[in-house]
């Protein structure tokens, strides 16, 4: 696994070598405050495919929002093929570790 974290612009891991399927997850706490603009985007260039959750910046006062992301040859230039889904969270995520998780089977992603 490759693991960067950087002050002003968030972070994020990625695996060294390809996976077919599997669970992958980790216990996660937020910053909180705001968080709008931060991204990691410019550490994975080029075509690439992608199974991933992201939280999204925000505003104090504002939700947190979780996207997850399938992507198959992704670019970040809108030509892609794959899925996002949102998800408003009920819950505070910077008020403590929270797991969260993808299980990719060889038949669906959930």
């Amino acid at each position: 696994m490759s693991c960067c974290s950087r002050m002003l612009t968030g972070s994020g891991f990625k695996s060294i070598r390809p996976f077919r399927n599997g669970y992958f997850g980790a216990s996660i706490k937020l910053q909180p405050g705001y968080t709008a603009g931060l991204s990691n985007n410019q550490a994975h260039p080029g075509f690439h495919d992608e199974v991933d959750i992201e939280f999204l910046g925000t505003t104090p006062g504002k939700p947190y929002t979780l996207q997850t992301n399938v992507y198959v040859r992704g670019s970040g230039d809108g030509n892609i093929i794959g899925r996002e889904m949102k998800f408003h969270l009920w819950f505070d995520p910077t008020a403590g570790f929270h797991n969260y998780g993808i299980l990719w089977s060889p038949n669906e992603i959930m």
